[in-house]
């Protein structure tokens, strides 16, 4: 059976960070929506070590030296939790506060 392709639903890149269509690319070469245009990703392989953002032919994808080439929906599958690099907030409490 054939189904046609419709005008701009064949690939429709999606920010990482927030889930909304991608229509600009970050300093890493990672597609993003303009909020996040800023930030940057910093992800860890599954051997531990860190994965290098890099941008080709079919999209973004990420470089291992010990593993080689990783897709991004797997890299980003693997460190679903600290996708974001952002800096760590400080709370101070008081022991009367409690």
């Amino acid at each position: 059976m054939y189904i046609p392709k419709r005008y701009g639903q064949s690939k429709i890149e999606r920010c990482p960070f927030c889930d909304k269509q991608a229509i600009s690319t970050n300093s890493q070469g990672i597609p993003t929506c303009t909020n996040h245009k800023g930030k940057k990703i910093n992800l860890r392989c599954a051997c531990g070590r860190h994965l290098e953002p890099m941008s080709g032919k079919f999209g973004a994808y990420f470089y291992c030296m010990h593993c080689g080439n990783i897709n991004f929906r797997k890299a980003m599958e693997m460190n679903e939790g600290i996708s974001v690099k952002e800096t760590p907030k400080e709370i101070t409490i008081r022991s009367d506060e409690i």
